[in-house]
């Protein structure tokens, strides 16, 4: 199954009085790209959390978002050391009543903190257990993209071979042609030479058209692709993008050979069907 990198999953989970929403976005990446947002209470688990999206996501931009929606459970806690400080600061400015600064004060920064409800072992494994099921729903999005890529390639690649048996048709009825216009040019020319050295130039100037060799390799290549595109392996980007520059080089090859306008063109074409595969290659895990 080909896999994009490109993927999304949420939900939401009810713990007690406590409501959780986890968020994963995902993106391609060369490597394993983590961005991860936690509350406070379980920041001792982050490094378990990026390791089960390694384990299981393999290679990406991975940005996790884990929010507390709201509880009961939240405390509001005085900082009486910050607000006796304020109390202190505005005595010294002026003859203010205690009553009316207090109202001041506790509208000041950091006087009152919030703090985080706590979690027990228990509700912790809860989050962990909702953050795979998140997982897998990104899975089967990045699957479902696949599907969508694997089409695309089998269309293009089915462009390259059609365009490559043209130019293999073309190529050898132009061989033929040339090596037919070459021996009837040298039968009008009025001067003596030798025909077994004549043939044997003739024999390299077109040994240095054919291009036989790169449209097998080319042929080879693309059945290759095909050959893990059908594979059961997970990772298959980075080949299927090793093998798109084995093609390229071939199609490379045999425009620089041709000296033919028609296999021009298709060359072209070849080119422009390849850079699309290589483009999508790029969000394939």
């Amino acid at each position: 199954m080909l896999q994009s990198m490109t993927g999304y999953g949420s939900t939401s989970l009810q713990i007690d009085e406590l409501e959780i929403y986890v968020e994963i976005k995902t993106l391609n990446s060369r490597y394993f790209d983590s961005k991860i947002s936690i509350p406070p209470v379980i920041s001792n688990q982050e490094l378990i959390i990026n390791s089960i999206l390694k384990e299981k996501l393999i290679r990406g931009k991975v940005d996790l978002r884990i929010k507390f929606m709201g509880s009961s459970n939240d405390s509001v806690a005085f900082n009486d050391s910050v607000i006796k400080n304020y109390i202190d600061k505005l005595k010294e400015i002026s003859d203010f009543d205690d009553s009316h600064i207090l109202k001041s004060v506790l509208s000041l920064p950091n006087s009152i903190s919030k703090g985080q409800p706590s979690l027990s072992e228990v509700q912790t494994n809860k989050i962990i257990d909702c953050l795979n099921s998140v997982i897998e729903h990104v899975i089967n999005f990045r699957k479902n993209e696949g599907k969508n890529t694997l089409k695309d390639f089998i269309e293009n690649l089915n462009i390259i071979k059609e365009y490559s048996e043209k130019i293999e048709k073309i190529s050898d009825l132009h061989k033929k042609n040339i090596k037919e216009e070459l021996e009837t040019k040298s039968q009008n020319l009025e001067v003596n030479f030798d025909n077994g050295k004549f043939e044997q130039e003739v024999f390299y100037y077109l040994e240095k058209m054919d291009i036989n060799e790169e449209l097998v390799r080319l042929k080879s290549h693309m059945n290759f692709f095909i050959e893990i595109l059908d594979i059961d392996l997970i990772e298959k980007g980075k080949k299927l993008g090793f093998i798109c520059q084995e093609v390229g080089r071939e199609i490379n090859t045999i425009g620089s050979k041709a000296s033919n306008s028609k296999i021009q063109n298709y060359v072209v074409e070849m080119k422009s069907s390849l850079e699309k595969i290589r483009e999508q290659t790029l969000n394939i895990l």
